[in-house]
């Protein structure tokens, strides 16, 4: 088995090695880029979001370098990342790819099982032995992604050089990739939190504080938001996103943390009755728990053309008038410009500034 699976930011140094402890052959998804996302506006239909349009231009890429599987999380919920296997496979298949797709679900777990048990020459123990090396090793490094990421989005406002905190970064991303067992990544883990305290501070005192919501992959794909996170950071701002690629595997891979879910679900209730996808109900009430917690602001990213986020954008913008915290909503497609974005951010921090200074 040549296994591939969407790219998603970080996400991959995870999964990469579960796959391969588990024994496949893994190609590896390349980056999303101009030619990724080129690729996906040409094969999909128009009105698809951009999520779709560069996935499928990820997975046509991973089949030109050699896939035979092509591995998805679907489902049938509210939204159509549920369904992103079936239409992609059979757009590429259109096209004139030939593959397996394996659908990872809750109802096709017993087949995900013969998967695993198939990939170790049909020993059931030696498939448990390998799941659970497997899964533990990919759960020790997106743990330590996680520690990387939420350290440079700390200290990245506070820096006298936001160069440094972002070299640490690729640094520390290269360092897990490179490390093949728990105990080294813990050690990787400490040394994380001492390199990132050396970060030469500006003086300043405490930063902003944003909350970043929306739907998920343009939450946490980095191409897709146009480097959100990063650029509020430059500006002063400490990012908090509801949702970052580790937390992505804990709740929707494995239903870790589900009572911070809940909550934030019953706190939206009050704006939001039922959820019809695009982390429309997440948004509002990690929005609220942000308000309640005193952020500065709230940004608010998703498809252009995505129906439930365009949905819910009156609700939102209902919430933080109530709770009395500006919201700056962000849609992205194809034609969306980091220039155009970067100025939106530099005169919401203006005015989050402003707000701050007469408080």
């Amino acid at each position: 088995m040549r296994a591939a699976f969407p790219y998603m930011d970080s996400i991959r140094l995870s999964l990469q090695p579960i796959l391969e402890t588990l024994g496949a052959e893994v190609v590896v998804p390349p980056p999303p880029d101009r030619e990724v996302l080129e690729i996906g506006v040409r094969l999909a239909p128009e009105l698809m979001c951009i999520p779709f349009k560069i996935t499928l231009g990820n997975m046509k890429r991973c089949l030109d370098r050699g896939a035979d599987t092509l591995a998805y999380v679907s489902g049938s919920w509210s939204c159509r990342f549920g369904y992103y296997g079936k239409l992609q496979a059979q757009i590429l298949r259109d096209n004139g790819y030939r593959f397996r797709l394996l659908e990872l679900t809750h109802a096709s777990f017993a087949n995900s099982v013969r998967e695993v048990v198939a990939l170790s020459s049909g020993s059931l123990p030696r498939a448990l032995l390998r799941a659970g090396r497997a899964f533990r090793l990919g759960w020790h490094k997106s743990r330590t992604v996680d520690l990387a990421e939420m350290l440079y989005r700390r200290t990245t406002p506070e820096a006298s050089d936001p160069a440094e905190p972002r070299a640490l970064l690729q640094s520390a991303l290269r360092r897990v990739g490179e490390t093949g067992d728990a105990r080294g990544l813990g050690l990787l883990r400490e040394a994380l939190v001492g390199e990132f305290g050396l970060v030469r501070r500006n003086g300043r005192g405490a930063p902003l504080r944003v909350k970043l919501v929306g739907e998920s992959y343009c939450v946490i794909e980095p191409f897709v938001n146009l480097n959100i996170i990063r650029h509020l950071g430059e500006l002063g701002v400490l990012v908090d996103p509801f949702l970052t690629a580790h937390r992505w595997l804990g709740f929707h891979g494995f239903r870790i943390g589900q009572s911070e879910v809940a909550r934030a679900r019953k706190l939206a209730r009050k704006y939001w009755r039922m959820c019809v996808g695009g982390e429309d109900e997440n948004s509002l009430g990690y929005g609220i728990l942000a308000a309640e917690q005193g952020f500065d602001g709230i940004v608010h990213v998703h498809p252009f053309g995505c129906m439930p986020a365009t949905v819910v954008q009156p609700a939102m913008q209902k919430m933080c008038a109530d709770h009395g915290i500006p919201y700056l909503s962000v849609s992205l497609d194809e034609h969306s410009s980091e220039t155009g974005l970067l100025t939106r951010l530099e005169a919401f921090v203006s005015m989050l500034e402003r707000r701050r200074a007469r408080r």
